[in-house]
C-alpha cells in the first residue's frame, strides 16, 4: 500500500474521546488480549490493543475513511463493531504465531534483535566447529536452525520469552538458548 497511515496518528485517534468507533474496537481487542495468553497488566493491555489496533488498520487500509466504510460492511452497530474487533485480534494472533517463515523473515531483517543474536550466537558455534563452510553459509544455517527449532517448539513468542529468560537474564539466557538449538541441530543425525 503506498500511503500508508501513520500508527501513531491513529493512536492519537482512538485516544480522541470524538471518535465513537475506534475506541470500542480497541476496548474489545483489549478484553480479547485479557481473556488470552497474551493477558499482562490491564493498562499494558489497553496499550497493546490500541497498538494492534493501529498497526492492523495502518497495514489494511489506505485512508481512516476507507476503514470506516469497510467497517459499515461487516455489520451494523455493535455487530460490526465485534467484526472488526475479532479480525484485529485474529490478525494480532496470527502475527504472534512462529511459524519457520516469521522466524526467518524476523531474523534476515533483523526485525526481532533477540532472533537476530541468538542466530549469530549459533552462526559462531558452527564456525568453531570442523564443518564450518563459510561466513555466509554458516550465517545462512544458524538462521534455519534457529527457525527450525523454534517454529518447531513455540506456539508464539510469549512462550519463547519465557523459556529464555527461564535461563537467564539479556545475554545469558539469550547464550543459552543458542546452545540449545546448536547441540538440538548437532545431535539431531546422530
Amino acid at each position: 500500500m503506498k500511503n500508508k497511515l501513520e500508527v501513531e496518528a491513529i493512536i492519537n485517534k482512538i485516544r480522541d474521546t470524538e471518535d465513537v468507533t475506534l475506541k470500542p474496537i480497541t476496548d474489545i481487542v483489549a478484553l480479547k488480549i485479557s481473556n488470552g495468553p497474551y493477558d499482562g497488566e490491564p493498562e499494558n493491555n489497553l496499550i497493546k490493543a490500541e497498538k494492534i489496533t493501529a498497526e492492523y488498520i495502518s497495514e489494511n487500509y489506505s485512508t481512516l475513511d476507507e476503514f470506516y466504510e469497510s467497517l459499515s460492511k461487516s455489520g451494523k452497530g455493535i455487530k460490526g463493531i465485534q467484526n472488526c474487533a475479532d479480525a484485529i485480534y485474529q490478525y494480532y494472533t496470527d502475527s504472534d504465531r512462529l511459524s519457520f517463515d516469521t522466524v526467518k523473515e524476523s531474523i534476515s531483517s533483523k526485525k526481532d534483535i533477540r532472533l537476530k543474536t541468538i542466530a549469530d550466537l549459533v552462526a559462531y558455534k558452527i564456525a568453531q566447529c570442523s564443518d564450518a563452510k563459510g561466513v555466509d553459509l554458516n550465517s545462512i544455517s544458524a538462521q534455519t536452525f534457529v527457525a527450525e527449532y523454534i517454529s518447531s517448539n513455540f506456539k508464539n513468542n510469549k512462550e519463547l520469552e519465557d523459556r529464555i529468560s527461564k535461563l537467564g537474564k539479556d545475554a545469558k539466557g539469550l547464550n543459552a538458548f543458542a546452545d540449545i538449538v546448536y547441540n538440538f541441530f548437532l545431535n539431531k543425525d546422530k
